[in-house]
């Protein structure tokens, strides 16, 4: 890595030392990569027993842990993998003779933070009083609202290409981002999908954890990796209230656990087949799809020391080859080949059929592959690394779709090859030390498939260079996170610190080929594009950045009664960014309370400040253009804009060879006072045990988004006049937007012998002034007011549920291993936001007038009340039944082999997607200028089969 990284690393030495020599302070709730117990050992009387040894066998490894209660009998395990295990609580030397040992059985998930009372017996009982396990073992210590859904339920249903990150949608408060968008990938981003958001806030405002070490693209804001569903144990969801050792978004957390071996060897080998064959017709082409998939799979884990050492190794590939469909109506298409014709232009036509859509060929070819070894050691600590590995070769997987031309598409490698370790070590008979660190190599590309021009005719068709987003992107990523563990009687605590850092270099020419927007097809057809319609850049479009980012925490966790625990902590995050003012007034205080009145019902309540983070690809454009100022002489990429009536505007469709004599540049900037974007956030709850083992949980949340981030014109009056007449447009970033999120989030979840399931319904509103993405700009520069609405991710309501049911697997005949699993989703309405196709005198995108008398020129002014509002539009509902039914047959002790048939979209539910938001030119109360306008630009797949098969030993 470069010296300027390291530069800012020099900084951080300080507060880091100061986290770590301060250890001693404070504590959080539960671990982010194991569970916690916290007990008590009691006599029959119920009075607590001093001294008494207590050991957790897990049932999956043998790994025995041991610890020792204290004078007052309590004691505390912080860092228990994942599993079901012996608790036991037996007599030593200091105290309790005469009394039976007493045992429970508990299963413990991800992140859970458990308590649990060891009742044992007097004189007379049995020399071991045993206690079954409850059926479900509820979190009393847990103050933050989250959820995990772990490997034995995303096994049982089916997932469509078999992505990790779907799980979290089986959970309350997640749901897919409204990006608009029938991308395959987004943005730089190279795991499959276009985010997900929680609680309704951008899907950037998350963080993805994997094995407690970041998992993000710090560029796009979305997973910045991808591993094979059979190489996940668990992933916890956290949607509100997340303990002080989760920061860097202000959103959700996901906290993915990869899997471990254990004490005996265990592998399976999969293979699935889609075809088109076995699928119906797209709903937009009205023919069945090319389509042809194999992923494929194996995995072995065991010991390699019986007790001490396990290995677990996993690989999965797909091939996908199908395609995507063209909405462009086949008379527009060859209107537009018509013009494009008569004036020469150098690129490829509109290659749509006159009567319907057009499919064009897209492909997705993965590869990935994990590796991990655990080591018990022998005074209860443990060792873990991790090696997986990622690659991505696919074609015409962004850009292309709907309206846009295949020759806006680009296709997309990315090869990332990352290595983990971590320790827990016990430092004395109650502290802890636990150490992560990883490094992350990856290198991402989508080279664009055409050269020439960019060309967006609004609503019709967009073609040409894909000239919106980066075409590479190469990351170096290391850190490195500390944390102390102390158990001081009533009080757990726990405090570290996280160091990430970043070598970014960013590819971005942006409209190098020259870029075109007009209003309508008459408006093509004639020449006449946009103000500000024209936009070309000159330049070396490669800048690379060093980005440290730091976070300090300290938590205690109080068992103030029995009934009573209080999560108190502290956070406080800081990025340096280069040319920014590093803004340090970052302190995010954490508070959460769990109280358990009786027993199966816990009552959880938690508010905090969650700061989030700047996206690398908001910093990098900054830097790229004049290294954040309006100084042509540190220009890397000139860019200029363009109006028709502007002295030497460029006719379509010509291209300048050379930067024009008489242009003035456009700047993009970053406020150098920025500050980080933060959320306030406040739950209570309540999770009650239901008969049947069901669990009930009922929730209100509250999120407020403070200071997110946009980007407005600060050089262009409300005429399109110019404040400084020799610059163009100069955008800066700025944190100067809000949101507001409320929320009720029911989920009821249950498991028992023979069947598992979860029901999980959202009801809420989310409110804000500025739109998805970072890039996000007013329809007024200079009165954000006019874009208060609807938040993009406003979804009214959504319900998901979840279930599998099989037979014995111990029968022999015919009915013995079946097993029928499946999903149901319903989500309401997106909004979106109608537009003319044109500009305002702003340069900004115009809205429809909302009645006459406001005048022609209140709306190129973009006033509020002349315009319509932002997010007014109304999308598309949601319906969708994925099915899967499967056959086990078993030979011997340990070998099996499944067959199995997924169905999705089982109903063939015709789900459109992607509205055409382009109202036209004109009045609002009149009929739109545009046949295409709220139609869908894209559908979901309908009704596809997929045939596997998985060996097990």
């Amino acid at each position: 890595m470069q010296g300027k990284v390291w530069g800012g690393l020099r900084g951080a030495a300080v507060p880091v030392c100061l986290a770590l020599c301060c250890c001693g302070v404070a504590f959080a709730q539960q671990a982010v990569t194991a569970a916690s117990v916290t007990g008590e050992v009691v006599d029959p009387a119920g009075a607590r027993v001093a001294g008494a040894a207590v050991t957790a066998l897990q049932d999956e490894t043998g790994v025995v842990t041991r610890v020792e209660a204290d004078g007052a009998g309590r004691f505390r395990m912080p860092y228990l993998p994942p599993g079901r295990y012996l608790l036991r609580a037996e007599m030593t030397a200091r105290g309790g003779a005469g009394m039976a040992a007493a045992e429970q059985r508990v299963t413990l998930a991800v992140g859970a933070s458990v308590g649990v009372t060891l009742r044992m017996g007097g004189v007379e009982t049995a020399s071991t009083v045993a206690v079954q396990a409850d059926a479900v073992t509820l979190e009393t210590n847990r103050s933050q609202q989250s959820e995990v859904v772990a490997r034995r339920e995303f096994e049982a249903i089916p997932f469509q290409g078999r992505n990790y990150l779907d799980a979290t949608l089986l959970t309350p408060g997640v749901s897919s981002t409204n990006t608009a968008s029938t991308q395959t990938f987004a943005e730089t981003a190279s795991v499959v999908g276009q985010g997900y958001s929680v609680n309704s806030q951008r899907n950037f405002s998350n963080s993805v954890l994997v094995d407690g070490l970041s998992a993000n693209d710090d560029a796009s804001g979305l997973a910045g990796n991808l591993y094979s569903q059979d190489a996940v144990q668990e992933v916890q969801v956290v949607t509100s209230g997340g303990q002080a050792e989760f920061g860097r978004a202000l959103g959700g957390y996901v906290n993915v656990l990869t899997r471990s071996g254990g004490d005996a060897w265990h592998g399976t080998a999969f293979g699935l087949l889609r075809n088109r064959v076995l699928n119906a017709a797209n709903a937009l082409s009205r023919s069945t799809l090319p389509l042809t998939q194999v992923q494929a799979g194996a995995s072995i884990g065991g010991p390699v020391q019986r007790g001490r050492t396990f290995v677990f190794g996993n690989y999965e590939g797909r091939r996908l080859n199908t395609a995507g469909v063209l909405t462009i109506a086949g008379a527009n298409a060859a209107a537009i080949n018509a013009r494009l014709n008569a004036v020469g232009y150098a690129g490829p036509r509109l290659a749509v059929a006159s009567g319907g859509s057009t499919l064009y060929p897209t492909t997705v070819h993965t590869d990935v592959a994990l590796v991990r070894v655990d080591r018990a050691l022998r005074n209860d600590g443990r060792l873990s690394a991790r090696w997986n590995t990622y690659s991505l070769r696919g074609a015409n997987v962004r850009g292309a779709g709907g309206i846009a031309d295949v020759s806006y598409g680009t296709a997309l490698t990315d090869d990332n090859q990352t290595a983990a370790v971590s320790a827990e070590i016990p430092l004395g008979a109650r502290t802890w030390s636990e150490t992560r660190a990883q490094y992350v190599h990856d290198v991402l590309n989508a080279p664009p498939n055409v050269e020439s021009p960019a060309v967006v005719v609004s609503g019709v068709a967009n073609f040409g260079r894909y000239s919106f987003s980066p075409i590479g992107r190469a990351d170096d990523m290391g850190e490195l996170v500390q944390n102390f563990v102390l158990e001081r009687g009533a009080h757990a605590f726990k405090a570290g610190a996280d160091l990430l850092v970043h070598e970014d270099t960013i590819t971005f020419p942006q409209a190098i080929r020259g870029s075109y927007t007009f209003a309508s097809l008459a408006a093509f057809q004639s020449g006449q594009y946009n103000v500000g319609g024209y936009t070309q850049s000159f330049g070396n479009g490669v800048i690379t950045q060093g980005n440290p980012n730091l976070g300090v925490y300290a938590q205690d966790e109080w068992r103030a009664a029995r009934k009573l625990t209080l999560n108190l902590g502290v956070r406080w995050d800081l990025q340096w960014i280069e040319t920014i003012r590093t803004d340090t007034n970052n302190v995010s205080p954490r508070v959460g309370l769990a109280w358990s009145p009786r027993e199966g019902t816990v009552v959880r309540a938690s508010g905090g400040i969650f700061y989030d983070r700047i996206p690398l690809r908001a910093s990098a454009n900054a830097l790229l253009f004049s290294r954040n100022t309006t100084d042509p002489a540190q220009s890397r990429l000139l860019s200029y804009t363009y109006s028709p009536t502007t002295p030497g505007a460029p006719v379509f469709p010509s291209v300048a060879s050379a930067p024009p004599a008489n242009a003035v540049i456009n700047y993009t900037l970053m406020n150098r006072g920025l500050a980080l974007p933060y959320s306030t956030q406040a739950s209570a709850g309540v999770e009650q045990v239901l008969p049947a083992g069901l669990v009930l949980g009922v929730s209100y949340q509250h999120v407020r988004g403070v200071h997110l981030l946009g980007q407005y014109n600060t050089n262009i009056r409300p005429d399109g006049t110019r404040p400084d007449p020799t610059r163009g447009n100069i955008k800066p970033y700025d944190t100067r937007w809000n949101s507001g999120f409320d929320g009720l989030e029911v989920s009821l979840r249950g498991a028992g012998k023979f069947m598992q399931g979860r029901v999980s319904y959202v009801w809420s509103k989310a409110l804000d002034n500025v739109s998805e993405f970072f890039f996000s700009a007013p329809v007024n520069n200079f009165d954000f007011s006019v874009d208060r609405g609807r938040s993009d991710d406003d979804q009214r309501h959504r319900l998901t549920a979840n279930a599998s049911v099989h037979t014995n697997m111990a029968r022999r005949d015919w009915l013995g291993g079946w097993e029928l699993g499946g999903i149901l989703q319903y989500t309401s309405r997106l909004p979106f936001t109608l537009v003319t196709g044109a500009n305002t005198l702003q340069q900004t995108a115009a809205r429809p007038c909302v009645a006459a008398f406001y005048g022609t020129q209140a709306c190129a002014f973009a006033l509020k009340g002349a315009v319509l509002p932002r997010n007014t539009g109304v999308g598309f509902d949601y319906v969708r039944v994925d099915a899967r039914l499967s056959r086990t047959v078993s030979w011997g002790e340990r070998q099996s082999l499944n067959f199995a048939i997924q169905s999705f979209n089982l109903g063939n539910h015709r789900n459109d997607m992607v509205p055409n938001t382009t109202f036209g030119t004109g009045r609002v109360d009149r009929p739109s200028t545009n046949p295409q306008f709220g139609a869908a630009t894209a559908v979901d797949d309908a009704r596809n089969l997929e045939v596997g098969v998985r060996y097990r030993f």
